[in-house]
């Protein structure tokens, strides 16, 4: 279940990295990234296993993993074929499913609270979450959302690790650039590497 509460705690990182002018939040965002967790705990209530194909189909519904894999391409995204796109934009969409497998792993009755949101513009919003598991520390994750007519998608996500905010796109971009210009351009070896295959 997900549950609505008001901000109790002020994230010193969140705020400074969003100090910026806020318009009301996008009541249908919140709504996306309920139901989306609605959803995840179901299947994982249903099948813990990190391989379960229902959460693999969650996650190529809900995220664009398809403008993540450009975004972290940067400037070589327009080198890359469609088909070599297509095949990154599958193993970061298994690489971004497992990460957020492995911070609510071991967890049981999952449940989470919508902290906070904001847009940040009309099309692109931010919603904090805290995910509640039984016997286990909570955890903060916090979406950006990105709106298209009526439809929602995942574009980044930061996880608060030990007091940092760390958005999982901008971390990775760095490391998948730097691996590109080293490897000559082969996006094979950038999937092994980050341990993506």
């Amino acid at each position: 279940m997900v549950r609505i509460r008001p901000l109790r705690l002020i994230l010193s990182a969140f705020a400074l990295t969003f100090l910026a002018p806020i318009a009301q939040a996008d009541e249908r965002c919140e709504e996306f990234i309920g139901g989306t967790l609605e959803d995840m705990f179901a299947s994982i209530n249903r099948d813990p296993a990190r391989d379960d194909p229902e959460l693999h189909k969650l996650m190529r519904a809900n995220v664009d993993t398809q403008s993540i894999a450009k975004f972290t391409l940067g400037k070589y995204a327009a080198r890359v074929t469609a088909d070599d796109l297509h095949v990154f934009a599958g193993s970061l969409n298994t690489y971004l499913l497992e990460t957020i497998y492995d911070n609510i792993q071991g967890g049981e009755k999952l449940s989470a609270d919508i902290l906070k949101s904001f847009d940040r513009n009309h099309r692109d919003c931010i919603v904090q979450t805290v995910i509640h598991r039984e016997s286990l520390e909570d955890v903060l994750v916090i979406w950006r959302v990105m709106r298209v007519g009526d439809h929602h998608q995942v574009i980044d996500l930061a996880i608060e690790q030990n007091g940092n905010t760390i958005w999982l796109a901008l971390e990775l971009r760095a490391q998948v650039v730097a691996l590109y210009e080293r490897s000559g351009g082969d996006l094979d070896v950038v999937i092994h590497e980050l341990g993506m295959g």
